[in-house]
């Protein structure tokens, strides 16, 4: 499934074609045509001669150098007008193509003008005769480009001295590095620097060079590392090898034949190179290496002390159990910290607008006593020419270390959301606290991959239904019903609340389910669908799970060894579906929910058996047997009412106040789109407007404004907590949707 278009694509349409125009007048040498043309258009730009680049550089012309500034004059031509410096435009047009499949394999995403001058200005580049700049993953050297923009301005002169002594760049590919040239020599007429500084530059795999080879680059290190790494695990599934095979297919289609020789032989040169990266960079631990976290720590071995890293890399860094190490050891290495938090609407990537990735820059602390700076944490978004800032929060390093042990941090976009975040983890009870009774026994019960084989059709009622994500939602087991096709192909139909039905896609036997669920599959029991992210609807789906039935990999089950009553489960699925839960589940997760993000948050502190457990469970409880009612207005308005008085319980056992409350909701713009909207209104409110006015009778705060919407709303046939998905047609299944790291 291929990404949207890049804005930055369309920004340089009318460029791209008069450039391919003339490389297809070349249908032998396209490539080595359309890195001429852009050399003759850095030529006209910068007024260096062409003829002598091409001699300096070995460049045999395919056509005379009058036919080439010609043409270049109408790329320069078409660059005049558009918000983006010529030079990053060069850089933009000179990368190398990269289908979805080789982006997939490499890692590779191209970096975005607005996200290379961006990243150099967190960077604080600045010119300085002796300053040593690296990009060890330059491409065609958008961000090399943005810090000579940055560092030196117009000024010619300080850019020829900067280019010449200053910049050094390394890359797998060696038409990557040319592209690097022509872009770093629209900005000069001095061939001297560029001859300079391209003898410097390094050929080759950054992450397999040897120190020898840093040295000689720099004996004393950089001033600054920055780069967009790779952001792609080192990992060769059976989908990817036929994908590049040429096969077109989607996730979840049969594999059908392969070659298993070729493949055999592909994944163990694949084993080999991963197993040489854990070898060189210890913090990548264990399982499939990711690429990013081996350059975030080459960075750091290149960086100086009191230098600076500046990267563009994956969510994971600030939140993934993976990264822990190489997060930890920049917490203590690094001075300052500064950690942008980007999501794709702008369309900087051709993947899921939604998608989350972050601008990192970090000073290198010159000794070990030299004080640390607390945490500086941004939101920013995308606009035609740039970047700006939505949000801004100050986090203490000692008080993070209390919230969150493994250091991870939080996407809070205030110093309110901090404040609340931490007030709910001071609040709350750790999972393995003995005393709380929350120690929790996770399982996984069938595999949809290893298992399949021995996956039975749906009509045989031999064997037990195998529950799947989608038949997962907030306090209902039984949402959704298989109708035909598979993978993302299949259809699926919704059963509104009332009508909640076992129909699933697949079947298995008991003999067939791996034994350590076997046991399970007779019990009652909590289970999660996995699959999420932070801007769905809402983040968190939880239900209990009734004997009878076997879940796969996408609904992990729970249980509580210590206490095995219904009681505890119904109050754990209470909890996992409130507001409360799902607005601190949003702060520290990606694309899924799993063991390691659950646990790392505090569960309320709710003494069993006090009076809102009492309270807690009969609501819950209710909750659960009205799905098997029908989907009366009376239903409707009874579980709203239910889901309410669970949400006030569980945010008053965070200690949250009213004022805390109103904040959170605005993390869910999402609700309510199926739901008719008040008169002048763009959007329904409905169940903001019943859960405040159920937490002001709470809180004792004059209930009457938001009572009064929601008697209006009610009116209008507007019911609360039903998902836009059950009222919208055409409205997508969030699970469905893609999320992810490219």
């Amino acid at each position: 499934m291929s990404g949207p278009r890049t804005y930055e694509s369309e920004l340089l349409a009318d460029t791209e074609r008069i450039i391919t125009a003339f490389v297809y007048k070349h249908p032998r040498k396209h490539s080595e045509a359309r890195f001429q043309i852009l050399e003759a258009a850095a030529s006209r730009l910068a007024g260096f001669s062409l003829e002598a680049f091409q001699s300096v550089f070995g460049i045999n012309a395919i056509a005379p150098a009058d036919e080439l500034l010609q043409v270049s004059s109408e790329i320069v031509d078409s660059l005049k007008n558009l918000r983006i410096h010529p030079a990053l435009a060069l850089s933009a047009l000179s990368r190398e193509s990269l289908d979805s499949n080789s982006r997939r394999t490499t890692g590779a995403y191209h970096t975005d003008f607005r996200l290379a001058i961006r990243l150099a200005q967190l960077a604080s580049v600045k010119y300085r005769r002796g300053t040593r700049i690296i990009d060890p993953a330059c491409g065609a050297g958008m961000l090399l480009v943005a810090a000579t923009i940055e560092a030196c301005g117009p000024d010619r002169r300080k850019v020829a001295r900067w280019l010449a002594e200053s910049v050094y760049a390394a890359d797998l590919s060696p038409a990557a590095l040319r592209g690097c040239l022509l872009s770093l020599a629209a900005l000069t007429s001095d061939l001297d620097a560029l001859v300079a500084m391209r003898a410097r530059w390094f050929v080759g795999d950054s992450l397999m060079a040897t120190q020898e080879t840093w040295d000689a680059m720099a004996p004393r290190r950089f001033d600054l590392v920055i780069a967009n790494p790779p952001w792609e695990k080192v990992k060769l599934t059976r989908h990817e090898f036929l994908r590049a095979q040429g096969e077109e297919r989607h996730y979840g289609a049969e594999t059908g034949a392969i070659n298993q020789t070729a493949f055999a032989r592909q994944r163990d040169g694949v084993f080999s190179y991963a197993r040489s990266l854990v070898e060189n960079y210890p913090m990548l631990g264990r399982g499939e290496p990711d690429l990013y976290i081996a350059f975030t720590e080459l960075f750091e071995k290149l960086c100086k002390p009191g230098g600076t890293m500046a990267a563009l890399v994956p969510g994971g860094l600030i939140r993934s159990q993976g990264t822990e190490a190489m997060r930890r050891h920049l917490w203590e290495s690094s001075n300052q910290i500064s950690i942008s938090v980007i999501e794709n609407r702008a369309r900087f990537f051709s993947i899921d607008t939604r998608f989350k990735f972050l601008a990192v820059a970090c000073t290198k602390a010159k000794s070990r006593d030299e004080s640390r700076k607390p945490v500086t944490l941004r939101h920013e978004k995308g606009t035609q020419q740039g970047v700006e800032i939505i949000g801004n929060a100050v986090i203490g390093r000692k008080t993070l270390s209390n919230v969150r042990l493994d250091l991870s941090l939080p996407e809070v976009r205030s110093n309110d959301e901090w404040r609340i975040f931490h007030k709910m983890t001071g609040a709350g009870v750790a999972w393995m606290d003995a005393s709380a009774g929350w120690n929790a026994e996770f399982c996984r019960e069938v595999d949809m991959t290893r298992e399949r084989e021995v996956f039975r059709p749906k009509n045989d009622l031999t064997a037990l239904p195998l529950v799947e994500g989608r038949m997962v939602q907030q306090h209902r087991f039984g949402a959704k019903g298989h109708v035909e096709g598979t993978g993302r192909r299949a259809i699926w139909e919704k059963f509104p609340l009332g009508h909640a039905t076992v129909s699933p896609q697949f079947r298995i036997r008991l003999s067939d389910v791996p034994p350590p669920a076997r046991v399970r599959a007779g019990r009652l029991r909590g289970g999660f669908c996995d699959i999420a992210g932070q801007t769905n609807e809402r983040a968190m789906m939880a239900a209990l799970i009734p004997p009878g039935v076997v879940c796969g990999n996408k609904v992990p089950t729970v249980l509580f060894p210590d206490d095995p009553s219904e009681e505890r489960l119904l109050v754990w699925c209470a909890v996992m579906n409130s507001f409360a839960f799902d607005w601190m589940l949003r702060r520290v997760m990606t694309t899924t929910v799993n063991y390691f993000l659950l646990t790392g948050l505090p569960m309320p502190r709710i003494v069993k058996d006090g009076l809102p457990w009492r309270r807690i469970v009969a609501a819950a409880r209710s909750l659960r047997a009205l799905d098997g009612r029908g989907n009366s207005q009376a239903v409707f308005e009874r579980a709203s009412a239910l889901r309410a008085e669970i949400d006030v319980a569980v945010a008053t056992a965070y200690g949250l106040g009213f004022d805390d409350l109103k904040l959170m909701l605005e993390d869910f713009p999402l609700l309510d789109r199926g739901q008719p909207a008040l008169p002048g209104e763009p959007q329904s409110t409905v169940t903001r407007d019943t859960f405040l006015a159920a937490s002001a009778r709470r809180f004792r705060i004059n209930a009457d404004p938001w009572t009064q919407r929601l008697q209006n709303a009610r009116k209008l046939g507007a019911v609360a907590y039903v998902p836009s998905e059950f009222t919208l047609t055409g409205c997508p299944d969030e699970e469905e949707r893609v999320y992810g790291q490219p």
